[in-house]
């Protein structure tokens, strides 16, 4: 601005005689200084991870890494009282902490005596809810760590059996990141930081099983549109599966679990979803350039296709097998995914054929 008045100041003088040019210290604005870069706070995270072959549980508390080290003691403790029932796991308060139920994807919320912010967030996920690398990189992130490899993981975990459970917990220090929003539901979408107790999101750490790039708005109007006609011994489930609109059992295949989830067809690809599923069963990605010219085709009962998966790799309760059907729809991605133990997989893989080819899509 002070170039442009001098300039305009010359101009309409002319050829009189030279302005002077004062030169002066101008006081900063307030508004417009830079202030020292911003500083996240120091923060620890203790964390558990419970596999189940119905439901992954995950135990977490972060706070300010003192006040978070005054209640280790209360935190361990509480993981040891940890047991099965039914369908969900209990547990034994420590003295003069309180409960309270959760909302949405948080199963409770655990805090301790003191007023002191903070909370032990419980969170409970129907089947198995990413790989236990995937979970640990993600707390990881939320404290500003870099991602470990496989080969390190058996270093930053602690296995404690109680009863019949294993509990897999991590004692990670950082610096707290500002929290992330959902973006696009990134558990799909979601930002790396995510949203505490959830699972890995896409970019930064591979979405758990179930839970696809994008979900399409109008799902369940998508899947009542959608008809199958199940094999024999196949039913639907009641249970709830995050992002999938129908989930089935397979009767004398208890650790067989088949979902049906119907995903935007705008930001999703069938080679991400395939790595993704890859990454779950601890496998490297392949190449998406090639990857969907590699798999097989099955015709549809409407005179559509799909695109056929079954991959082998090792899950977080040990070996496990997963065979998928991806079927391009103008309304939306369909998957169709049975995950179980290889043995049993491999007594339904008839059965997982003739369903797919019983998919209409009206």
């Amino acid at each position: 601005m002070l170039v442009l008045a001098v300039y305009s100041a010359l101009a309409v003088l002319g050829c009189q005689e030279s302005p002077k040019i004062v030169s002066y210290v101008s006081p900063p604005d307030a508004n417009l200084e830079a202030g020292p870069a911003a500083e996240f706070p120091p923060a620890r995270t203790l964390a558990a991870a419970v596999y189940r072959p119905d439901a992954t549980w995950f135990f977490k508390l972060m706070g300010e890494p003192e006040a978070v080290a005054k209640q280790q003691k209360a935190f361990d403790a509480l993981m040891a009282t940890l047991k099965v029932s039914g369908a969900n796991l209990e547990w034994k308060l420590p003295e003069g902490w309180t409960e309270t139920k959760g909302q949405g994807l948080r199963f409770a919320t655990i805090k301790p005596s003191t007023d002191s912010g903070l909370e032990i967030a419980v969170n409970r996920f129907e089947g198995v809810a990413g790989s236990l690398l995937a979970n640990v990189n993600r707390w990881r992130g939320e404290l500003g760590l870099e991602d470990l490899k496989e080969v390190d993981l058996a270093k930053a975990v602690t296995d404690q059996k109680v009863g019949e459970l294993t509990i897999q917990s991590v004692d990670l220090t950082g610096k707290r990141k500002a929290r992330q929003g959902m973006g696009g539901m990134g558990i799909p979408g979601m930002g790396t930081g995510g949203m505490p107790g959830m699972p890995p999101a896409m970019g930064r750490n591979p979405p758990p099983v179930g839970q696809p790039g994008q979900v399409t708005s109008g799902a369940k109007e998508a899947s009542d549109k959608l008809a199958f006609k199940l094999p024999k011994g196949w039913r639907e489930s009641d249970k709830k599966v995050m992002f999938a609109s129908k989930v089935l059992e397979v009767e004398g295949a208890p650790t067989v679990k088949v979902t049906i989830s119907p995903l935007k067809p705008d930001g999703n690809s069938v080679a991400d979803n395939v790595n993704r599923w890859r990454g779950q069963l601890a496998l490297t990605p392949e190449n998406p350039a090639t990857l969907e010219q590699t798999l097989t085709k099955e015709k549809t009962a409407n005179g559509g296709e799909a695109l056929l998966v079954d991959i082998s790799g090792k899950g977080p309760m040990g070996p496990q097998r997963l065979l998928g059907a991806i079927a391009k729809r103008p309304e939306a991605l369909w998957f169709v995914k049975l995950t179980g133990d290889p043995s049993e997989v491999a007594k339904v893989r008839d059965g997982f054929t003739e369903f797919v080819r019983t998919l209409k899509f009206d």
